[in-house]
Order: C-alpha cells, then sequence, then structure tokens
C-alpha cells in the first residue's frame, strides 16, 4: 500500500505547476525553439538565440513558462535554460557610491548606496553593474562596489587540476586543486572569478572560464553536428513508438545533444528538438565549404596596445588566431591568415585580402586598451560606413559576442558600430572583436593565459558557426 501511495504522489506531482515570481533566466545554446505549449509536437513559436534573458513565469515538469524581452510568451526545456542565483552588488566602502542612469561618469545621478548598503545585481556592462534601484534598472561603477550571492550557487569544474588560489589573480597562491565535474558554493564574485567555499570554512577563488553552472552538453563541451542521410522523421522520444514531430530532408544539418541505444537526440535548423535513429545520420563538418580569413591585428613597426606589464598586443592577437585557426580547421573550413610571422600590413591590405581570395568572413582579433585600467569586458564591431545595411556585418559580430560572453567570468562591453579601416575596406561580411582590456592588471593575467584562450577560440569558432547557421 506504502508503494501505491507514493506512485499516486508521484504522477499527481508530474501535473502541477509552479508558479515563480519573475525569475530571469538565460537560454545557453543558440537557435532553440520556444513552444506553444510544454511538449515537442505543439507549435513553435519563435526560435531563440544564444544567451536570450528569459522571464521566468511557472514550471511544468521539465519545463519552463517564460516570457521573452519581446514580450512572447511560451514554453522552453529546463536543459536549455541557465538560472543563475540571486546576486547583489554592495558597497564595502565608508563613502557614498553614486548610482547613474547609463554607464559612464559623465550620466545622471539618480541616488547613492549608502557604506554597508546593497542592490539587487542584474548584470554587468561596460565594467558597470547594473542593478534595480527604485523599480529600475540603473549603473554603479563595478571598481568601486562588491558582489555577493543572496544564496548558494553550485558551480562545476570543467577540466581537471583546476586551481583554487587565495586571491582573485593567476599570480595568487594556490590553496588546493580540483578536478572536472566537482561542485562548489559560490560566496561571491570578483573581477571574473569565484569565491568558493572550501572544507573546514576556508573560501578560495577559482577563474570563472573554468567553471560553469549547468552540468550538461552546453558546459561540457562540443556538440556534434550530423547530415541525414535520407529523409528522416524527428520523433518525440527515442523510440518508433513515439509521435513524429517532423521529416527532415535529405542532406539536412542537425546538432547532436546525446544518444540513447542508437537514437540521437538532436536540434533541427528550425530549433525543434526530438530523436532521430542514429543510422540515417552521418558525420558532418559545420564549417565545410568556407573559407575564413583570420586578421592577427597589429604586427611588425606596429604592437598595437601595450599591456599592464608592457607586453605587446600583437604577440598575443597572433596567439589566439592560431588556436581559432585551428578550431576552425577541425570544423571543416579553410582557413588563411593576413600574416603569418610578427611584420606590418596595412589595414587596408588586410581588408582587400578577404575579398581577392574570395573569403566568406573577415575576422579581425584584438586586445583593447585604456589609461583607466579599471575598465573590463570583450567586444565587438561592425562597420555600416561601406555598408549601409547593419545587418550585413552585424549578424557575424553578434553570433561571435554571444557565443564569447558566454564564458563565466568575461563580461559585456558591447556591440558597436565603428568605421575601422579594416572593416570599411572589404567588401566581405566582415566584424572585428576585443577580447580584453591589456590595461586591466587582472583581465591583462587572464588574455595571457593559454586554456582562457583555448576556451575563447572555442567559442569564437562556435559563434562564426551559428552566423553561417542563421544566414
Amino acid at each position: 500500500m506504502k508503494k501505491l501511495i507514493l506512485l499516486i504522489t508521484a504522477v499527481l506531482s508530474m501535473s502541477i505547476t509552479t508558479a515563480y515570481a519573475d525569475t530571469a533566466g538565460y537560454t545557453n545554446i543558440s537557435g532553440i525553439a520556444l513552444y506553444s505549449d510544454a511538449d515537442y509536437t505543439s507549435d513553435v513559436a519563435v526560435k531563440l538565440s544564444l544567451n536570450t534573458r528569459l522571464t521566468i513565469k511557472s514550471e511544468n515538469d521539465d519545463w519552463y513558462n517564460v516570457v521573452t524581452q519581446d514580450g512572447l510568451n511560451g514554453w522552453i526545456d529546463k536543459y536549455f535554460v541557465t538560472v543563475p542565483a540571486e546576486k547583489y552588488v554592495i558597497n564595502p566602502s565608508e563613502s557614498l557610491i553614486n548610482i547613474r542612469t547609463s554607464p559612464t561618469t559623465q550620466s545622471k545621478i539618480v541616488g547613492q548606496l549608502n557604506p554597508g548598503e546593497k542592490a539587487k545585481y542584474v548584470d554587468t556592462f561596460h565594467s558597470w553593474h547594473i542593478i534595480e534601484y527604485e523599480n529600475n534598472e540603473y549603473y554603479v561603477a563595478s571598481w568601486l562596489t562588491d558582489l555577493e550571492y543572496g544564496e548558494a550557487q553550485k558551480v562545476y569544474l570543467l577540466y581537471d587540476n583546476t586551481y583554487i588560489r587565495e586571491q582573485p589573480s593567476l599570480d595568487s597562491d594556490v590553496l588546493s586543486e580540483g578536478n572536472r565535474h566537482e561542485c562548489y558554493d559560490v560566496v561571491s564574485e570578483k573581477n571574473g572569478w569565484l569565491q568558493v567555499a572550501l572544507p573546514y570554512g576556508q573560501t578560495g577563488y577559482v577563474a570563472g572560464w573554468l567553471t560553469t553552472y549547468n552540468q550538461n552538453y552546453s558546459s561540457e563541451g562540443e556538440l556534434s553536428y550530423g547530415k541525414t542521410a535520407a529523409n528522416l522523421n524527428i520523433r518525440s522520444g527515442p523510440s518508433e513508438m513515439y509521435d513524429k514531430i517532423q521529416t527532415l530532408a535529405e542532406g539536412s544539418d542537425v546538432r547532436v545533444l546525446s544518444s540513447d541505444n542508437g537514437w540521437d537526440k538532436v536540434i533541427s535548423s528550425t530549433g525543434v528538438v526530438g530523436w532521430c535513429s542514429g543510422d540515417y545520420l552521418s558525420e558532418a563538418y559545420p564549417l565545410s565549404g568556407k573559407l575564413i580569413l583570420l586578421d592577427p591585428g597589429h604586427g611588425g613597426k606596429d604592437p598595437g596596445s601595450i599591456s599592464y606589464s608592457g607586453k605587446y598586443e600583437k604577440y598575443v592577437n597572433m596567439e589566439v588566431a592560431l588556436k581559432v585557426k585551428a578550431k576552425l580547421e577541425s570544423m571543416g573550413a579553410e582557413v588563411a591568415l593576413t600574416r603569418t610571422g610578427d611584420y606590418y600590413i596595412t589595414n587596408k591590405e588586410r581588408g582587400r585580402m578577404a575579398d581577392n581570395l574570395n573569403a566568406d568572413i573577415l575576422l579581425s582579433i584584438h586586445h583593447n586598451s585604456l589609461e583607466n585600467k579599471d575598465y573590463f569586458g570583450l567586444s565587438t564591431y561592425y562597420n555600416t560606413i561601406h555598408y549601409k545595411n547593419p545587418d550585413y556585418g552585424y549578424n557575424l559580430a553578434e553570433a561571435i559576442y554571444l557565443n564569447a560572453t558566454t564564458v563565466k567570468g568575461v563580461y559585456r562591453d558591447g556591440i558597436l558600430d565603428r568605421n575601422y579601416e579594416v572593416l570599411r575596406e572589404t567588401n566581405t561580411p566582415a566584424a572585428l572583436i576585443e577580447i580584453g582590456f591589456m590595461s586591466n592588471p587582472v583581465e591583462e593575467l587572464t588574455i595571457h593565459n593559454e586554456s582562457f584562450q583555448n576556451i575563447m577560440a572555442e567559442k569564437i569558432a562556435d559563434g562564426i558557426v551559428d552566423y553561417f547557421n542563421n544566414k
């Protein structure tokens, strides 16, 4: 009788919808469908981009009912949504800190944070924290404030032999080592580092880019790609007993999430999630047939930015470009470089080279610098001087930006329209990325770290795949 009661309770609980108090979540994969109902056989309302902010209204089993920032309502599998813990921006000083209308010291002051006072954290943009204040979103300087977590946030390590350090910096002493899949509770966050709880009441810091909130495919590493060998039915579960959702034509591309007894869970080009027989999928290379020109910025007599410690930008641009090149080639692309060594080439020549090669895209790789050492973050750029339609270069800049800023510890600095010569002097879709600020002493150490460069190369490559998938 006890087993029967438990079974009845479990069945009843399956139909319960739990309401939320407008919790924020973010999509953790690109091109995923938002459904009209909590069922893969229901209609697709819209296809969502990576890192789309969602307001969670309720949940039902493995689904969230959400509203997008555009006001669209629908259902999405929880697996594809990251729900970060509630965070607070706190004033750790004995002085008042200004709350402003935009992320600049020239903007209007609307209030102040008192010493020890905290406000609900929303996001970080252009080196400023966005907070909730008087029912609106405003900005406070990140370099004057700290972040603390209001509830337990668990993170998982992505790699073996991950160092946990005494302070939030790569030059700090190592307290302990962790391994892949190990879980830690986060206490606070600073400069892209997470302060985590250790045994016996200790805490230490782990680099954000070595961790993830989600122990699933989107945080575990790479998706695989497949191509249908024949017209192929996509079903709601891993067997022919499940309902057919759609039929893909022969030669259709899919992303493969997982496998179960000969069946693959896939995402189609329309964002639909379902299962198909693995016997009718062949391995595919998502960038096969694409020619990509990578531009390691500066070189020769032009060193680029000079870092906080005196290092030249031109060298780290090349280091990252070579890692991106290897990643793109593993995805089937043909990749050329504007320069292969430390020599000078004009920006006009770089842009024209893309046209001469008949490249599909041009990506220029850079690292930023400012006199103000407090600034940090990643930005991408496109140009509308030559192309009046901003979609032409913007789509590439956006796709790379959305992927690169999913790396924990990498903060958003914007997608910007700039009259850069390397972008202007070409007829090829072109974007430029500034991966971080070499003038920031903490971010400079990150930029030169090989594991960070490898992760960033993967995300840039994923962004390029998304760009072509969405054309």
